[in-house]
């Protein structure tokens, strides 16, 4: 292919832009949307007949086959505006059908409209086939959902003012005469068109080249390639699905009980929804790929014949509830359309894109489907012209076998769909959860005002509503801002990342700075990954325990901790045993405390005697107690006993009295330690109760205990005979051990 810069393919997205919008309103003022149906109804023909003519475009695009190889060689953009021309001036021909339907009658009228449709069909085949290796060249893949997205927006507002024009005229011009009127009006649209098309680069038969190895070696290369067929398998399960919907315009008319104006009033509606939801669709695929925006949009559309299966008839509602689904209907198609669209050129098809057999393989079965629908459904309705039941808002028609084969057709698409390779970054049901996830709404408003902001208040701002949105669809733009400039900016990103959910970019992003050279940075970092909870992120934990920088390793011993890596438990006991420093060594003793690493208790009761601050032997106290089993219970002490400690110390042994009474061995010295524990500490007099309470260890059945308790009891009961109440926490561990005890002697 041409070689051109992407520089000079953005320089002309306009153009084709242009050429897109005017196409459109050719096609549907003619050949492509509602108003042919209705025309050919109009003009007397069977539902047969009509399907033969609506299929009649989709079969000569068997053509491709044929005259692929010759259209590269002769060069794409040439024989597409030739044909593309010469499908315009063809089409003039088809408003003179009702001249001919007067003149010569029914039969004579309906082999006009076949003759002409050949001659667009011929045309159009050949010109469509030179458009998809010409349509590769000119937009860049990176851009390529971007840039489908901006064009259906520009297609959609002219495709609705089309559509609500073109009612407007057969509201105001009756019979025949308004639908030739709306041939003739497409014919400058076609024309302008090819002009906007004419001023593309690219698409040169010297850049455009057939492979040596020949047409057939190409063809079975095509037919090898498994990824391509179960696309291929989807886009004609697909159409046949979609163009056996052709028909409903006349289901709208004929059974709902609308007007050939209000029939025509669905396509402004459904343009509505295609408008709403397609810079979404185009951006989701450049950033979450191809496939999941694929199958999201097919899942929606599996739902439509459905709905259509159940509008009220003749009410005073079936135009609106009609609107409604028309607008669901857009979505759902747009969804569809991007995400295929896409998949072709960057996921289908090998991305050297020189094999041209690919595209005329591609046109020509896509083509073969959507004929071969319109043709069944027209026979289908006339087999089915009997059916009538109703029963309340149950209504079963003609119309009801075609949409039961359409919703079995999309739900194989899918299955089709499903197998094929992935290409983007999320699979399909992580990108359908990620718009339930969190906030959506108030993560595209942060991601939009992001790309805005115009100082560093700005960026903190919207970075940190990302966070607070918890949806990954702003990812990239938190990935992006980690790296942003300001050091503040990248700090508040790292919060943000660390309240969303585990995604492997934000990992990815974490562990980068994990191991950067910014020690504030890095922490946080470390912080962040804990919290998320990605288990990719242990590897980089485990080795920033070898940092230099000590924050850094008390950080990640804790964060391996909340990732549950029970695997780093004797780095980490060799760590507590080479530590110099007691604060990062209370780091690992926590850690070790999340794993109830018994072999390491010993280790912690002897850091938590050598420690001086509070806090410090607080946490080693808790850490203690998860290892002996019963973390709840020293929590609920420590809460009861900060406001006045001996009261909540000497409720706590009260409650445990009647039981130690009753499960250890009964001396009079026993009653009396405990007695005087409870009533000491009750008497606030809190030495003398601490002491107590070490004597009643004495009595305890220690060598009926599991060794972790009967080391924790024994230890404890010892540092409060020599120190009272000097360290609370002692107290507490010991009440917690006693209540451990008692509970696995129940046990």
């Amino acid at each position: 292919m041409q070689d051109l810069t992407n520089v000079q393919k953005i320089r002309a997205f306009p153009w084709y832009f242009g050429g897109q919008a005017t196409t459109v309103v050719f096609a549907i003022l003619t050949w492509f949307s509602g108003i042919l149906p209705l025309f050919l109804n109009a003009l007397g023909f069977s539902k047969t007949q009509i399907g033969v003519i609506l299929s009649l475009p989709w079969f000569f695009s068997l053509l491709s086959l044929l005259v692929a190889g010759w259209v590269v060689r002769r060069g794409v953009k040439r024989i597409f505006l030739w044909c593309f021309g010469m499908r315009t001036i063809v089409t003039v021909l088809l408003g003179a059908a009702p001249w001919i339907l007067v003149r010569y009658g029914v039969s004579a009228a309906f082999i006009w409209v076949s003759g002409v449709s050949v001659a667009f069909s011929l045309c159009r085949a050949v010109g469509e086939t030179s458009f998809f290796p010409w349509a590769r060249e000119m937009i860049p893949n990176h851009l390529r959902g971007k840039t489908d997205a901006i064009n259906a927006i520009i297609c959609g507002v002219f495709s609705l003012v089309t559509a609500w024009g073109s009612s407007l005229v057969l509201k105001y011009v009756h019979g025949l005469n308004g639908y030739s009127l709306l041939v003739f009006l497409s014919i400058p649209f076609g024309l302008i068109a090819v002009f906007a098309f004419a001023m593309i680069p690219g698409g040169r038969p010297v850049r455009v080249e057939v492979d040596s190895t020949g047409w057939v070696n190409n063809f079975m290369a095509v037919m090898k390639d498994r990824n391509f067929l179960l696309y291929e398998g989807g886009i004609g399960l697909f159409s046949l699905a979609v163009f056996g919907l052709s028909f409903m315009p006349l289901y709208m008319q004929d059974q709902v009980g609308l007007r050939a104006d209000q029939v025509l009033l669905l396509g402004v509606v459904f343009w509505f929804g295609v408008l709403a939801s397609s810079y979404l669709w185009g951006w989701s695929g450049d950033r979450f790929g191809s496939k999941p925006v694929l199958l999201s949009g097919l899942v929606l559309t599996v739902l439509f014949p459905v709905i259509l299966f159940f509008l009220p008839r003749a009410s005073a509602w079936s135009l609106t509830a009609a609107m409604v689904a028309y607008v669901y209907w857009g979505i759902a198609v747009q969804g569809y359309n991007a995400g295929s669209g896409r998949y072709l050129f960057v996921g289908a098809i090998p991305p050297d894109g020189r094999n041209s057999a690919y595209y005329s393989v591609h046109y020509a079965f896509s083509g073969l489907c959507a004929a071969v629908a319109p043709l069944g459904a027209g026979w289908i309705l006339d087999q089915c012209r009997t059916i009538s039941l109703t029963w309340r808002f149950v209504h079963v028609d003609q119309f009801s076998p075609l949409f039961g084969f359409s919703l079995l057709f999309m739900a194989g698409a899918a299955v089709l769909y499903s197998r094929m390779r992935k290409d983007g970054s999320v699979r399909p049901g992580e990108f359908m959860f990620m718009f339930i996830q969190g906030n959506p709404i108030m993560a595209f408003n942060s991601m939009i005002r992001y790309r805005f902001a115009a100082d560093e208040g700005d960026r903190l701002s919207t970075t940190r509503h990302m966070g607070d949105a918890e949806n990954p669809l702003s990812m990239a733009e938190l990935v992006e801002a980690i790296t942003d400039p300001s050091f503040n900016v990248r700090y508040e990103a790292i919060v943000a990342m660390a309240r969303m959910p585990s995604q492997e970019p934000l990992t990815n992003a974490l562990i980068a700075v994990l191991k950067s050279q910014e020690p504030d940075l890095s922490v946080a970092a470390g912080w962040a990954l804990g919290r998320i909870a990605d288990k990719r992120a242990i590897p980089a934990l485990r080795q920033a325990l070898h940092s230099e920088y000590a924050l850094l390793r008390s950080r990640s011993a804790r964060s391996l901790a909340n990732l549950g890596d029970v695997e780093s438990v004797p780095l980490l006991r060799e760590l507590l045993k080479s530590e110099k420093h007691d604060g990062i060594r209370v780091a690992y003793a926590s850690a070790l405390g999340v794993f109830r690493a018994e072999q390491a208790l010993d280790d912690l009761v002897a850091l938590l005697q050598r420690l001086a601050n509070d806090s410090l032997r607080g946490e080693v106290a808790l850490a203690i107690a998860r290892i002996i089993g019963d973390e709840h219970q020293f929590v609920r002490l420590w809460r009861s006993t900060r406001s006045d400690f001996g009261t909540g110390c000497a409720q706590a042994l009260a409650i445990l009295r009647k039981r130690i009474a009753a499960e250890w061995p009964f001396s009079a010295p026993r009653d009396e330690a405990l007695d005087t524990a409870e009533q000491a500490l009750a008497a606030q007099d809190l030495d003398v109760g601490a002491e107590s309470l070490g004597c009643l260890i004495r009595y305890a059945p220690l060598d009926r205990l599991p060794p972790r308790l009967a080391s924790v009891l024994g230890k404890c009961g010892c540092q409060l005979e020599q120190s009272g109440a000097e360290r609370k926490e002692y107290v507490l561990l010991t009440l917690t051990a006693i209540h451990a005890a008692l509970a696995t002697k129940r046990r």
